[in-house]
C-alpha cells in the first residue's frame, strides 16, 4: 500500500501531549542538567532544545507565514542536502548558545502553542513533504507525524543525557510513522512478490512486498508467511531509525542477510 492511500493517522493531539510532557522535563532540570552531553553527537541538553525550538520557529516560518527565506536549494542528493541541514542547524546553534534554560524553555512554549494553533485546521489529506518517506508529496497526516516523532526522539536524548529512562508513552505512534521509511529507501532488488516481514513490537507487524525493479510496497500485518523477516523490540526500533546505538538483543533476523541487512540502515530522519 502507498503512504497516500494509508487511512489518516491523527497526531495533534498527541504532539500536545508529548510537548506538554517534554516542557515539565525541561522545566525541572538543574542548571547543570542544561550542560549534559546528549546521546546527539556534539550536542548537550541545551543544544538539543534549541535545535527543537529551530524547528519550530522554521516550520512557522515556512509553512505557515510563507517565507521561502530558509529554504534549502531543492535537487541535491540526500547526502549533500544532510550536509547542508546539519551545518545550517549547527549555525542556529551556535549562534544561541548563550540563552539561558528558562528562555529557551519559554520560547518553546510560545512556539509550541503557535504550532498546534496553525495545525489545528490542517486537512490530514492535503500535499507535504517528508524527505525520508518519498520524493513526491505525501498527505500532511505523515509530516504531522513526523514532527511528533522528532520531539520524541529529542525528548528521549534529553532524558537520556540527565540519567533518567526512555519515556514509552506515544513510541507505538513513533514507530508507526518511521515504518514509512521503509518502503522509501528499501531498493533491494529482488524477484516480485518477494516478502520481508517486519516485527516493530509495539509499532505493529508489517510486509514489504516488492512488486518491481527494486520497488517495495509496504503492507500492515505480517502474519503470513515471508522469505525474511526482521524483529524489533520496541527500544530498539526506534534506535535504529535514528541510528541510535542498538541494545543487545534487541534485533532477531531470519532468511537471507541480503534481504534482512538492508532494513538496519533505513532511518527515519534525515542522516
Amino acid at each position: 500500500m502507498d503512504v497516500c492511500e494509508f487511512p489518516p493517522m491523527e497526531t495533534r493531539g498527541l504532539f500536545s501531549d508529548e510537548r506538554a510532557d517534554l516542557l515539565a522535563f525541561l522545566r525541572e532540570l538543574a542548571a547543570s542538567d542544561w550542560a549534559a552531553a546528549s546521546p546527539a553527537p556534539g550536542w548537550s541538553v541545551k543544544d538539543v532544545a534549541l535545535h527543537l525550538l529551530d524547528g519550530d520557529l522554521s516550520r512557522l516560518s515556512r509553512g505557515r507565514d510563507g517565507d521561502p527565506t530558509g529554504v534549502l536549494p531543492k535537487g541535491a542528493d540526500s547526502a549533500a542536502f544532510a550536509r547542508m541541514l546539519g551545518v545550517r542547524n549547527q549555525r542556529w546553534i551556535e549562534a544561541t548558545r548563550h540563552l539561558s534554560g528558562r528562555v529557551i524553555a519559554d520560547a518553546l512554549a510560545h512556539s509550541t502553542a503557535q504550532l498546534e494553533d496553525w495545525t489545528a485546521g490542517v486537512d490530514l489529506r492535503s500535499p507535504s513533504f517528508v524527505s525520508w518517506a518519498s520524493d513526491d508529496p505525501v498527505p500532511a497526516w505523515l509530516d504531522l507525524a513526523r514532527e511528533l516523532a522528532e520531539t520524541w526522539v529529542h525528548h528521549q536524548q534529553i532524558r537520556a543525557a540527565v540519567g533518567r529512562p526512555t519515556s514509552t508513552a506515544r513510541l507505538p505512534t513513533v514507530l508507526r510513522t518511521f515504518v514509512w521509511a521503509l518502503p522509501h529507501q528499501y531498493r533491494v532488488l529482488a524477484d516480485p512478490g518477494t516478502t520481508v516481514a517486519i516485527d516493530l513490537d509495539a509499532g505493529g507487524r508489517w510486509r514489504l512486498l516488492a512488486v518491481g525493479t527494486g520497488r517495495w510496497t509496504l503492507e500492515e500485518d505480517a502474519s503470513r508467511d515471508a522469505d525474511a523477516s526482521v524483529s524489533f523490540t520496541s527500544d530498539a526500533a526506534w534506535r535504529s531509525f535514528t541510528g541510535a546505538a542498538l541494545p543487545a538483543n534487541g534485533v532477531r533476523q531470519s532468511g537471507p542477510d541480503a534481504l534482512t541487512t538492508p532494513v538496519l540502515k533505513i532511518r527515519g530522519i534525515i542522516a
